[in-house]
């Protein structure tokens, strides 16, 4: 069977003029290498032209620009607001609804939540977006769709490189990676990382990382490979909050930071709020060939620690997650069998803690602001285990203008929390409570236990119609259980289920290529974010929503080297059946729209490279209005045309880069939420913002 392959990979969610050739390859979309072209269903590649001119301090460098991708850095470290198709629309933080790999190991817990703390952006080669749901390969939690985080490979070359990047607020960015066959058949890769900033254009906003990664890896004389990776981060990110707007106390810290251009300190009381973690991973894949088969066996097991002061309470947490999968490929007259099973575990002690430091006011008292960020008096105790079984087949018919994917999956997950609760923050109260206490839910001991059973089927169809063209359709399906978090504060969520109907149109020419899709997703039971006083959130089931879009992607070439592009999304997203809990009573939602999503989105770029070893590439992103809470009381105007500029000149082994974001110093939100009291809460974009890279290779 067909080994894996390194290609060049080139920008945008398809491929670029005379490097069609080449024919853009993913892994991600079938289990299988296929060309992108003949893939039923959405997806966009990244490649390392576009990562190479983008600062990587997330992976929103990637990914900025894709069709039917929503993502906005939270405060420029490695969190990031993603969201696919309206999937992960309800996280407050982490990723939801999404499944995430690295390098094909899956490192999205059973319980859906996926953090980037130790994804190493240096190391990053490519990046497969997968949109729609795909949970019958990739299981439950695959609800909105599957990105593929693909690193640097040890078996590419001998050699390294080491970059050192230095912007504006003490940003940096640092690395240096090395990779060398150590023996007959046996390489090693290693990459040691630094990424910092004090983003000082507003207050507690620091974060900074260091990562190390070995890649010790074998193939054999057959072109069979075993893969391991292993890497280790140490992480500390602040989390700055919001601004606020609230008539009833007189707060207008939006206003203020639009009149002044100063960002001001969140006038919520959680003024210490972060994420600080240390993370050890692991996994190790094998690819054998024996005649028409090809086994995959993969295990992995990743291990966090956590500190992180959250609204209202610090939690501690110690997480091991233990995962192994194996994928049977079967080459036939047919087409290709893909089959194999699925186990994760992870278990979780998590300990909550009332802040220490605090000012108050009032009487009773009620906490003003937070101090510091360190921990007082323990308030609850909480085990978490969640196991995910699943096994799936797909029969992929190949003719030689026809394409027919048909598969199915069986997944079965089991969540078990129980603890015990001391006491907890009250919202009437403004304050700690200790139990007994009205106020506050689950006092002492609590368990409680939940399994979901999800059946997934997926039909996918592709017609060529000429060398050109390809049409393809299919319906496919996908789940998504609540997490952990979600549980504990709704133990009554049902699982989430969602069909999509979708068609598309791709072109691959020398001169230019482009993606169409159009789509209609029936959403049951959607898990929805209802966001209180005070920013914290709660959860809910929707009865029923409705997703209709189109997207668009596509780059011509102008000239040699010259390359123009453009992105477009259309997204009309519907509560069709929604009661949302107000104050202790159920208010109709049913008709609104999804809040925080555009219905047009729109991206464009120009980039050249000439033979010199000059290369520019300018991008600018608009994003519409969007309405800010469910009941679609008011509309946040979005913003138009922020800009982003990368140049570089490589002679040699030397190569210099310039890299600006939000060019023209704009003042806009990354996000805006209004909750059920109606206060506002802006989370303000970046302002201008530079990084200067120096690589040398070796």
């Amino acid at each position: 069977m067909k080994k894996m392959v390194y290609p060049l990979l080139l920008l945008g969610a398809v491929s670029f003029g005379k490097d069609v050739e080449l024919k853009e390859v993913s892994v991600t979309a079938t289990r299988t290498e296929r060309k992108t072209e003949d893939v039923p269903a959405s997806v966009s590649v990244i490649g390392k032209e576009k990562i190479q001119d983008k600062p990587m301090l997330n992976l929103y460098d990637a990914l900025q620009g894709v069709s039917g991708v929503n993502i906005t850095p939270r405060n420029q470290g490695y969190d990031t607001r993603l969201i696919i198709r309206g999937a992960g629309l309800k996280a407050p933080f982490g990723i939801r609804e999404i499944m995430i790999l690295l390098n094909g190991v899956p490192i999205t817990y059973p319980d859906s939540l996926t953090s980037l703390d130790f994804v190493d952006t240096s190391l990053i080669e490519r990046v497969e977006v997968l949109k729609g749901p795909n949970s019958t390969l990739w299981g439950v939690n695959a609800f909105g769709g599957v990105i593929n985080v693909i690193t640097k490979s040890p078996f590419e070359r001998k050699g390294g490189f080491i970059k050192l990047g230095f912007g504006d607020y003490n940003t940096q960015n640092h690395n240096l990676y090395y990779s060398t066959p150590i023996g007959k058949g046996f390489y090693l890769g290693f990459n040691a990382s630094r990424r910092q900033s004090d983003n000082s254009w507003r207050p507690w906003n620091k974060f900074w990382t260091n990562q190390i990664t070995l890649q010790p890896s074998y193939m054999f004389e057959n072109g069979d490979t075993w893969e391991n990776y292993v890497s280790y981060t140490k992480a500390n990110l602040q989390l700055p909050g919001s601004l606020v707007v609230d008539p009833t106390r007189g707060v207008d810290q939006w206003s203020a930071f639009l009149r002044t251009g100063k960002v001001p300190r969140t006038a919520d009381p959680w003024k210490h709020m972060g994420r600080y973690s240390e993370v050890f991973f692991f996994s190790s894949k094998l690819t054998k060939s024996f005649g028409n088969w090809e086994l995959i066996p993969l295990v992995y097991l990743n291990h966090w620690q956590d500190y992180d002061p959250v609204p209202r309470r610090i939690y501690t947490s110690d997480i091991w997650v233990y995962g192994a999968d194996l994928q049977a490929n079967y080459k036939h007259s047919l087409g290709i069998l893909t089959t194999g099973f699925t186990i994760r575990h992870d278990e979780e002690k998590r300990n909550y803690f009332k802040y220490r430091d605090v000012e108050e006011e009032g009487t009773p008292p009620r906490i003003k602001n937070t101090l510091s960020d360190e921990k007082g008096d323990l308030l609850e105790r909480q085990n978490q285990k969640t196991t995910l079984a699943g096994v799936f087949l797909q029969q992929s018919f190949q003719r030689e203008r026809w394409i027919l994917d048909v598969g199915a999956r069986i997944d079965r997950v089991n969540f078990d929390i129980s603890g015990y609760k001391w006491g907890d923050y009250s919202f009437s109260a403004g304050n700690y409570r200790m139990c007994p206490d009205s106020r506050i839910e689950n006092c002492f001991a609590y368990s409680r236990e939940r399994t979901y059973t999800v059946f997934s089927p997926r039909v996918g169809v592709l017609y060529r119609l000429t060398p050109i063209f390809n049409i393809y359709g299919n319906i496919s399906t996908g789940a998504n259980t609540p997490s952990n978090s979600e549980l504990s504060s709704n133990p009554n969520l049902e699982l989430a289920k969602v069909i999509n109907y979708e068609v598309g149109l791709k072109a691959r020419h020398k001169k230019f290529s482009f993606d169409t899709a159009f789509y209609l997703m029936d959403v049951k039971d959607e898990v929805v974010r209802v966001i209180q006083p005070g920013g914290t959130s709660t959860f809910t089931n929707a009865g029923k929503t409705q997703k209709k879009g189109f997207e668009f992607a596509g780059t011509y070439q102008v000239t040699e080297g010259l390359e123009v592009g453009a992105s477009y999304a259309y997204s009309d997203y519907k509560f069709k059946r929604f009661s949302e809990p107000v104050g202790g009573t159920n208010v109709d939602r049913s008709g609104n729209r999804l809040p925080y999503i555009p219905i047009h989105q729109y991206s464009a770029f120009i980039s050249y490279k000439h033979t010199s070893g000059f290369r520019f590439r300018v991008q600018t992103d608009t994003w519409g209005s969007y309405y800010m809470d469910n009941a679609n009381t008011e509309k946040y105007e979005g913003y138009e045309f922020l800009t982003s500029v990368s140049a570089g000149y490589r002679r040699g082994n030397l190569d210099m880069s310039l890299m600006v974001d939000n060019l023209f110093d704009k003042k806009y939100a990354v996000e805006v939420t209004k909750d059920t009291f109606g206060v506002k809460r802006y989370n303000p974009g970046p302002p201008r913002t530079f990084l200067l890279r120096l690589t040398y290779n070796f």
